[in-house]
């Protein structure tokens, strides 16, 4: 028997949409993030990637989507805060930017590995 319950994800068709929405946020992450170029902070770096993993929170924390493992995120925050660490002066931000913008995008990681880290607890 189909699930259905009163909220806009509560059916087996509007899950496998959710589930799909989610596995779309991952593969841009993936993809920028194999791509030197795109990941790039004046590139798809700030304009794709740290979007994506905003939404993938968001769909994960307030929709119960399956998150990525803590340590995919890890990876991906370590590989971004990189990215950013050593490009971030090319764009000239004012200190305060920069070191806000980095924790900006450091918090955001975590929030998404936290919500992996609940969701894969053994």
């Amino acid at each position: 028997m189909a699930t259905w319950t009163a909220d806009n994800f509560g059916n087996d068709g509007a899950r496998g949409f959710l589930a799909m929405q989610t596995a779309k946020l991952v593969g841009t992450i993936n993809e920028v993030l194999a791509d030197p170029e795109r990941s790039e902070l004046d590139e798809d770096g700030e304009s794709l990637l740290m979007p994506s993993v905003e939404v993938l929170a968001l769909l994960c924390e307030r929709y119960n989507a399956v998150p990525p493992k803590p340590a995919t995120v890890r990876q991906w925050r370590d590989k971004y805060l990189a990215v950013y660490d050593r490009d971030v002066d090319k764009l000239k931000p004012t200190s305060e930017l920069k070191a806000a913008r980095r924790k900006v995008i450091d918090k955001t990681f975590r929030w998404l590995e936290g919500l992996g880290a609940s969701y894969h607890a053994p």
